[in-house]
């Protein structure tokens, strides 16, 4: 009995020693595999898990888990690696640069506008012949041709003496824009605006001054001057209306073409500065001054003497 006793607790030892075995390998088996499916080669201290959040199956966290039992920071280090890795699948990353878009800035008048802000208008240093040339087709139509107009327009208005060939092509420009048929009426009602008893009184008949009443005192050739000298100031005054016009739309249709955005200062630089290229003057506008207020009377005090 005592032999097959010993036998039997012998026996009894190898089975629970091989069953122990057993569970061992058992857990830690299939944890190890469990962990290695999560983060591609854990080391079972939970610190092969560095890209399982990724694509390594999605269960990266469990195995870190299973590998916290053992090494007690797994979880946290596989966490950390995963965020830091990114969370696209292998791809560069592609970063965009801002783009700079510089607004326009306008030179002061102490320094000339550059060429960039001018755009098409650095056609203003083109050949005098040039312009010429469309002046004397009346081609006023593109870069150069509002250019020409615009040269042709500001000499013009200032009064600069004109050679045939760009009166008629002023003409041209006008259209018919400052004709004014001063009547023979308002000749006669300009003679005879401050007549009193006993004064001539005039007619005027197809520009001509005569006597129709009061004739004693008349003088035919004074009141001829003045009513031509009222027909011509007339006349000239809307001429010289519709020259100042044609200058403003010639100014306005330089900054309406234009090709560069510029501020009001700017765009007045602009024109300044194509009007000295082009060896013209711009008109200045008038500016009336106010008129002076008369000194108040103040009355002396009297003085008090004293005795």
């Amino acid at each position: 009995m005592t032999r097959s006793s010993s036998i039997l607790k012998a026996a009894s030892f190898v089975i629970v020693t091989l069953g122990a075995a057993g569970f061992v390998a058992t857990t830690s088996v299939p944890e190890a595999a469990f962990a290695k499916n999560g983060n591609g080669g854990g080391n079972g201290g939970g610190n092969g898990g560095g890209n399982g959040g990724g694509n390594g199956g999605g269960n990266g966290g469990n195995s870190d888990h299973g590998g916290g039992h053992k090494g007690g920071s797994g979880k946290a280090q596989g966490a950390n690696k995963s965020s830091k890795a990114g969370k696209s699948n292998g791809a560069p990353k592609t970063v965009k640069a801002s783009k700079k878009v510089a607004a326009p800035v306008d030179a002061t008048y102490e320094t000339p506008l550059h060429p960039s802000q001018k755009g098409k208008w650095n056609a203003a240093n083109a050949n005098q012949a040039a312009l010429d040339a469309h002046i004397r087709n009346q081609n006023f139509n593109g870069t150069i041709g509002a250019l020409s107009q615009y040269q042709l327009a500001a000499k013009a208005a200032a009064g600069t003496e004109l050679t045939e060939t760009e009166a008629a092509a002023l003409d041209s420009l006008l259209g018919g824009n400052g004709a004014v048929d001063v009547s023979d009426q308002d000749l006669a009602d300009f003679l005879n605006q401050d007549v009193v008893e006993g004064d001539p009184v005039y007619s005027v008949e197809d520009g001509v001054v005569s006597c129709s009443e009061n004739c004693d005192a008349a003088d035919l050739e004074a009141a001829q001057a003045l009513a031509d000298a009222e027909a011509e100031r007339v006349t000239g005054e809307a001429k010289q209306a519709a020259l100042d016009d044609l200058l403003s739309a010639s100014e306005a249709r330089i900054v309406n073409e234009s090709n560069k955005p510029l501020s009001p200062e700017g765009t007045d630089q602009l024109l300044d500065e194509l009007a000295s290229a082009l060896n013209v003057t711009r008109a200045d506008p008038d500016i009336e001054e106010p008129a002076e207020e008369p000194a108040e009377d103040i009355a002396e005090e009297p003085v008090l003497e004293i005795e």
